[in-house]
């Protein structure tokens, strides 16, 4: 499996270097804007890097289901399937892949913007009021007594979900994929990638409903205690964890039974 993650980062290698690089240049114009005293090349550099980290984790998605489907589809792909490894293996190694990548670029931006905010507060020379304002607005909606442990805590929490999600969102990627060349392996074109879009959407309104039923159902973010949060948080990522854990089986096992590799 460690081999066929090396397959995906090599196909991916050349787009991630060029956003580091991007990432790195627009880091380099916000030091130099700190250093000039520039608030609004400082200013200009953080939104690029917003829009970066937007953009880094669109494509990471982007990219491992467009390559599932383009291994489905073209017979030089196929190779992929073929190596001494099970089905399942195949899909948990693109899975690996792609939330190993998005751990590294989440930890690569909350680094970024750890150090950038420290500099933005040097720079502005905030009262000690200011920054109690801002430590009020850090606690809004968990409670006028939430401690600092608490706070992140919950951003932990957050932080996980939204990995889970992207898993889900890949898992649910692959389902549809997988299910469209079941259903229409001898068809090629524009309707079996119309399927393709419309099955995912589908799964992933339908996953969002349950996931909204089941666990958010009544839950009032701005009224919720730490506690509360950490709670709603945990089941949501147990929830999402299962769904992505279905996907990825039935797509496995539709490789290995329905699939003509």
């Amino acid at each position: 499996m460690l081999k066929l993650m090396k397959y995906e980062f090599r196909k991916l290698r050349t787009a991630l270097l060029a956003m580091l690089g991007t990432l790195i240049a627009l880091e380099i114009v916000f030091l130099v804007g700190n250093e000039m005293h520039k608030n609004d090349m400082m200013a200009i550099s953080l939104t690029l890097i917003a829009v970066l980290a937007f953009i880094v984790y669109a494509y990471i998605v982007l990219a491992g289901l467009a390559s599932y489907s383009r291994e489905l589809q073209e017979k030089s792909g196929y190779l992929v399937f073929m190596v001494p490894v099970h089905t399942i293996g195949v899909v948990l190694s693109k899975l690996v892949f792609t939330m190993l990548a998005a751990l590294i670029v989440t930890a690569l931006f909350a680094a970024t913007a750890w150090f950038d905010l420290r500099m933005v507060i040097r720079q502005v020379d905030l009262d000690q009021e200011t920054l109690n304002q801002l430590n009020m607005m850090l606690r809004l909606g968990l409670g006028a007594n939430a401690t600092i442990q608490q706070i992140l805590q919950a951003i932990g929490f957050g932080a996980l979900t939204v990995l889970i999600e992207i898993m889900r969102t890949m898992c649910t990627g692959y389902f549809a994929i997988t299910l469209s060349a079941t259903l229409l392996q001898n068809k090629k074109g524009f309707l079996r990638a119309l399927i393709s879009l419309v099955l995912f959407l589908a799964l992933t309104w339908g996953s969002s409903w349950l996931t909204e039923k089941l666990i958010y159902n009544g839950f009032r973010a701005t009224e919720a205690t730490v506690t509360q949060l950490s709670t709603v948080l945990g089941w949501s990522m147990l929830l999402n964890a299962a769904l992505s854990a279905v996907f990825a089986g039935v797509s496995a096992w539709l490789l290995e039974r329905k699939v003509n590799l």
